[in-house]
Formats: structure tokens, C-alpha cells, sequence
């Protein structure tokens, strides 16, 4: 049922960055192109179509890792200091090849790289928790509502997003080759809701970012 709700938001948070992409600031509108190649492999993997080996923990791997390099790529955008965004990035290549390794060398091709993804979540988290840092502590005279701030609300939809994640991803050994069925349905549902909620404030960040740029041209 929260996956179904999930697929659902994740279709209206599509539908919204359609109808606001022409409002939205240069670093939102990467957001098409990721919703559209995640739109594509959710319904791939809806027909068991990257199942290979009796598994798509290889396709998830790699999929993790776009994820990682759009996510971490909106948020050093939000940032204007350029000795920390080339550091940032620096770090972005470094934990790639750390999952590439973990990947190929560590935890195999065909299961799912737990090391590398809590490590990409824990940078991207660090870069969410600078970026609220950032947010709270640099002067400007610009007053601005944090509930209607389109770049706060998708940073804060990905704050809970990687929460959940880095929770079921430390756990999965724990989870699924001890047979723990029960915190597995647990954990996996955590996700579901964090999805949702992650989808519904992006959704709510484009109708924002669509309503301001309308008020501004009035």
C-alpha cells in the first residue's frame, strides 16, 4: 500500500517540476532529468525487467550512484563558497571510487554495496546538515520563509529521505540474512514514508518556486 503511494507521489512530483520546470532556478531543473531517468527504472524494475542472476541489487547499486551525484551536486549548488564546492566535489569522486570498490572488490557485484551506500548517505547528510548551518548563520538583509523556500524544502525532504535510508542500510545484514522478517517489513516501510514525504515537499518546492517567479512577473 506505501509503495503504491509512493509510486503515486513520485508521478505528481513529476507532473509538478513539468508544469513549473520554465519558473524554476538553473539547479532545480536538473530535477526533470533525474525524475525521468528514475520514472524509466522504477517501471523497469516494476516488470522484473533488470533481474539478472535472480537479482537487481547490481542495478540498484548503480542507481545509488546517480543518485549520489545529483543529490550531492543540488546541494554544493546551493552553496557559493568555491573552495568548498571543489572540495565537495573532490570528496563526491572519492566516495564514487570507494563504492566502485566496495562494489566490484568487497561485498560483490551481484549483492547490494551497504558500505558504499551508507557512506554516500552520511556525505550527503553532512552536506545537508552544512547547508542548514549555512542557512541559519550567514548575514543577509533578504528575509526569507523558510516553509515556503523551494531549496529548503528539497534539502529537508532529502534530510528525512537519507534518515531513513542510512537507518535500513546499517541494518540490512541484520535484516535480511538473519532472517529478520519482521524489522525488514519495518525498515522497508520507514522508507516508503520517507519517499512519500521527500516526493511531497519537492512537490510542494516547484509549486512554490512556480508561484514566486508568477508573483514576481505580476
Amino acid at each position: 500500500m506505501l509503495e503504491n503511494f509512493y509510486y503515486v507521489m513520485d508521478l505528481i512530483a513529476f507532473l509538478c517540476c513539468i508544469i513549473a520546470y520554465k519558473s524554476l532556478p538553473k539547479n532545480f531543473k536538473w530535477f526533470l532529468p533525474y525524475m525521468i531517468f528514475i520514472s524509466i527504472y522504477e517501471l523497469l524494475n516494476v516488470f522484473n525487467l533488470l533481474i539478472i542472476n535472480h537479482t537487481n541489487a547490481w542495478c540498484n547499486n548503480f542507481q545509488d550512484i546517480i543518485e549520489f551525484v545529483f543529490f550531492t551536486g543540488f546541494l554544493l549548488s546551493l552553496d557559493n563558497n568555491k573552495t568548498r564546492i571543489k572540495s565537495g566535489r573532490i570528496i563526491v569522486v572519492g566516495v564514487i571510487l570507494l563504492s566502485l570498490i566496495d562494489i566490484f572488490f568487497i561485498q560483490g557485484f551481484w549483492k547490494r554495496s551497504t558500505i558504499a551506500i551508507v557512506t554516500q548517505n552520511l556525505f550527503s547528510l553532512w552536506l545537508i546538515c552544512n547547508y542548514y548551518y549555512r542557512l541559519l548563520n550567514e548575514d543577509t538583509d533578504e528575509f526569507i520563509e523558510l516553509a515556503t523556500h523551494p531549496p529548503f524544502l528539497a534539502v529537508t525532504g532529502m534530510f528525512f529521505y537519507y534518515l531513513a535510508t542510512t537507518f535500513y542500510y546499517s541494518c540490512f545484514s541484520y535484516m535480511v540474512y538473519r532472517n529478520n522478517y519482521h524489522f525488514y517489513l519495518l525498515a522497508g516501510a520507514l522508507i516508503d514514508i520517507n519517499s512519500v514525504i521527500f516526493n511531497c515537499l519537492l512537490s510542494f518546492a516547484f509549486i512554490c518556486s512556480f508561484r514566486k517567479n508568477k508573483l514576481s512577473l505580476s
